[in-house]
Protein backbone atom coordinates (compact mmCIF):
# COMPACT_ATOMS: atom_id res chain seq x y z
CA UNK A 1 0.00 0.00 0.00
CA UNK A 2 2.33 3.00 1.27
CA UNK A 3 5.85 3.14 -0.22
CA UNK A 4 8.50 1.09 1.73
CA UNK A 5 5.92 0.10 3.67
CA UNK A 6 8.02 -3.26 5.10
CA UNK A 7 11.13 -1.74 5.37
CA UNK A 8 9.74 1.25 7.49
CA UNK A 9 11.30 0.16 10.89
CA UNK A 10 14.32 -0.42 9.07
CA UNK A 11 14.93 3.00 7.25
CA UNK A 12 13.77 4.65 10.59
CA UNK A 13 16.67 3.19 12.79
CA UNK A 14 19.04 4.05 10.62
CA UNK A 15 18.04 7.77 9.73
CA UNK A 16 17.88 7.95 13.95
CA UNK A 17 21.51 6.39 14.45
CA UNK A 18 22.93 8.56 11.79
CA UNK A 19 21.39 11.84 12.93
CA UNK A 20 22.47 10.99 16.52
CA UNK A 21 26.51 11.55 15.22
CA UNK A 22 25.41 15.07 14.23
CA UNK A 23 24.27 16.38 17.62
CA UNK A 24 27.95 16.53 18.98
CA UNK A 25 29.32 20.12 19.54
CA UNK A 26 30.84 21.21 16.19
CA UNK A 27 32.07 24.73 15.14
CA UNK A 28 28.67 26.62 13.51
CA UNK A 29 29.49 25.65 9.99
CA UNK A 30 29.86 21.99 10.37
CA UNK A 31 26.88 22.30 13.05
CA UNK A 32 25.32 24.07 10.21
CA UNK A 33 25.68 21.39 7.41
CA UNK A 34 25.10 18.88 10.10
CA UNK A 35 21.50 20.00 10.33
CA UNK A 36 20.88 20.13 6.59
CA UNK A 37 21.48 16.98 6.29
CA UNK A 38 19.76 15.74 9.37
CA UNK A 39 16.93 17.59 8.09
CA UNK A 40 16.87 16.11 4.74
CA UNK A 41 16.88 12.51 5.47
CA UNK A 42 14.60 12.59 8.31
CA UNK A 43 12.39 14.77 6.01
CA UNK A 44 12.89 11.44 3.47
CA UNK A 45 12.51 9.17 6.18
CA UNK A 46 9.30 10.86 7.35
CA UNK A 47 7.72 10.85 4.05
CA UNK A 48 8.37 7.20 3.45
CA UNK A 49 7.00 6.38 6.92
CA UNK A 50 3.89 8.19 5.98
CA UNK A 51 3.94 11.27 7.84
CA UNK A 52 0.81 13.52 5.61
CA UNK A 53 3.01 15.57 3.98
CA UNK A 54 3.83 17.11 0.64
CA UNK A 55 6.72 14.89 -0.76
CA UNK A 56 8.15 17.98 -2.82
CA UNK A 57 9.13 19.57 0.56
CA UNK A 58 12.52 18.01 0.71
CA UNK A 59 13.25 18.95 -2.72
CA UNK A 60 12.28 22.56 -1.91
CA UNK A 61 14.07 22.36 1.35
CA UNK A 62 17.10 21.63 -0.57
CA UNK A 63 16.96 24.72 -2.84
CA UNK A 64 16.46 27.15 -0.06
CA UNK A 65 19.76 25.43 2.09
CA UNK A 66 21.72 26.03 -0.85
CA UNK A 67 20.51 29.77 -0.81
CA UNK A 68 21.60 30.22 3.12
CA UNK A 69 24.96 28.40 2.47
CA UNK A 70 25.89 30.91 -0.27
CA UNK A 71 24.12 33.49 1.54
CA UNK A 72 26.12 33.10 5.20
CA UNK A 73 29.66 32.09 2.93
CA UNK A 74 28.66 36.52 1.26
CA UNK A 75 28.52 37.95 5.05
CA UNK A 76 31.23 39.80 6.72
CA UNK A 77 33.11 37.03 8.65
CA UNK A 78 31.87 38.36 11.99
CA UNK A 79 28.30 37.82 11.10
CA UNK A 80 28.95 34.39 9.75
CA UNK A 81 28.52 32.42 12.89
CA UNK A 82 25.26 34.08 13.82
CA UNK A 83 24.18 33.04 10.37
CA UNK A 84 25.25 29.22 10.10
CA UNK A 85 23.69 29.34 14.09
CA UNK A 86 20.62 30.11 13.40
CA UNK A 87 20.91 27.82 10.36
CA UNK A 88 21.71 24.87 12.39
CA UNK A 89 19.15 25.49 15.09
CA UNK A 90 16.19 25.41 12.67
CA UNK A 91 17.39 22.48 10.78
CA UNK A 92 18.20 20.46 13.27
CA UNK A 93 15.11 21.09 15.16
CA UNK A 94 13.12 20.14 11.80
CA UNK A 95 15.14 17.10 11.62
CA UNK A 96 13.99 16.00 15.50
CA UNK A 97 10.54 17.43 14.57
CA UNK A 98 10.80 15.31 11.29
CA UNK A 99 12.11 11.96 13.20
CA UNK A 100 9.79 12.19 16.14
CA UNK A 101 6.44 12.77 13.32
CA UNK A 102 8.05 9.09 11.72
CA UNK A 103 8.05 7.83 15.00
CA UNK A 104 4.75 9.17 15.91
CA UNK A 105 3.54 7.80 13.14
CA UNK A 106 4.68 4.50 12.84
CA UNK A 107 3.04 4.24 16.41
CA UNK A 108 -0.35 5.30 15.68
CA UNK A 109 0.52 8.70 15.17
CA UNK A 110 -0.99 9.92 18.97
CA UNK A 111 1.56 11.72 20.30
CA UNK A 112 2.38 13.91 16.70
CA UNK A 113 1.59 17.27 17.64
CA UNK A 114 3.85 16.99 20.26
CA UNK A 115 6.81 16.58 17.61
CA UNK A 116 6.32 20.62 17.41
CA UNK A 117 7.39 20.30 20.77
CA UNK A 118 10.08 18.66 20.17
CA UNK A 119 11.43 20.26 17.51
CA UNK A 120 11.27 23.64 18.88
CA UNK A 121 13.23 22.37 21.92
CA UNK A 122 15.77 20.91 19.89
CA UNK A 123 16.70 23.96 17.73
CA UNK A 124 16.43 25.78 21.13
CA UNK A 125 19.07 23.86 22.21
CA UNK A 126 21.05 23.84 19.36
CA UNK A 127 20.81 27.49 19.42
CA UNK A 128 21.76 28.42 23.08
CA UNK A 129 25.07 25.97 22.49
CA UNK A 130 26.46 28.06 19.71
CA UNK A 131 26.40 31.18 22.08
CA UNK A 132 30.00 31.05 23.19
CA UNK A 133 31.10 31.14 19.47
CA UNK A 134 28.99 34.05 18.41
CA UNK A 135 29.86 35.83 20.96
CA UNK A 136 33.17 35.18 20.20
CA UNK A 137 33.05 36.13 17.07
CA UNK A 138 31.38 39.51 17.83
CA UNK A 139 34.22 40.20 20.38
CA UNK A 140 36.50 39.51 17.50
CA UNK A 141 35.05 41.79 15.37
CA UNK A 142 35.33 44.64 18.24
CA UNK A 143 39.12 43.95 18.57
CA UNK A 144 39.67 44.28 14.83
CA UNK A 145 37.23 47.63 14.48
CA UNK A 146 39.13 49.01 17.75
CA UNK A 147 42.62 48.35 16.33
CA UNK A 148 41.72 49.17 12.50
CA UNK A 149 43.69 46.01 11.66
CA UNK A 150 41.47 43.35 10.00
CA UNK A 151 44.05 40.81 9.62
CA UNK A 152 44.19 40.50 13.64
CA UNK A 153 44.13 37.14 14.46
CA UNK A 154 42.18 36.44 17.93
CA UNK A 155 42.69 34.13 20.09
CA UNK A 156 40.49 31.35 20.35
CA UNK A 157 38.77 30.43 24.25
CA UNK A 158 37.58 26.81 23.01
CA UNK A 159 36.71 24.98 25.79
CA UNK A 160 39.45 22.50 26.62
CA UNK A 161 38.25 18.30 26.90
CA UNK A 162 40.75 17.08 29.03
CA UNK A 163 41.29 13.06 29.54
CA UNK A 164 40.17 11.45 32.66
CA UNK A 165 43.24 10.00 33.99
CA UNK A 166 43.13 6.64 36.26
CA UNK A 167 43.53 7.25 40.06
CA UNK A 168 46.86 6.91 41.43
CA UNK A 169 47.87 3.47 43.04
CA UNK A 170 48.60 3.67 46.55
CA UNK A 171 52.04 2.57 47.44
CA UNK A 172 52.33 -0.02 49.63
CA UNK A 173 55.45 -0.57 52.08
CA UNK A 174 56.00 -3.79 54.03
CA UNK A 175 56.04 -2.13 57.43
CA UNK A 176 51.91 -1.65 56.48
CA UNK A 177 51.74 -5.25 55.87
CA UNK A 178 50.14 -6.38 60.01
CA UNK A 179 51.07 -9.74 60.18
CA UNK A 180 48.55 -10.95 63.78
Amino acid sequence: MALFADDRRWILAAALSAALGAAQAQEAQSQARAGAVADGVSSAVGIAAGVPVNPLLPILGLGMKAVTFKHAESLPEAERPRAYAMAAAGWQGSAAGNACAAVSVLSGGSFLPACVVVGVAWGYKTWKASERERLEAERCAALRASTRKSKVRCASTRKRVEKPVAPARPVLAAQDIATS
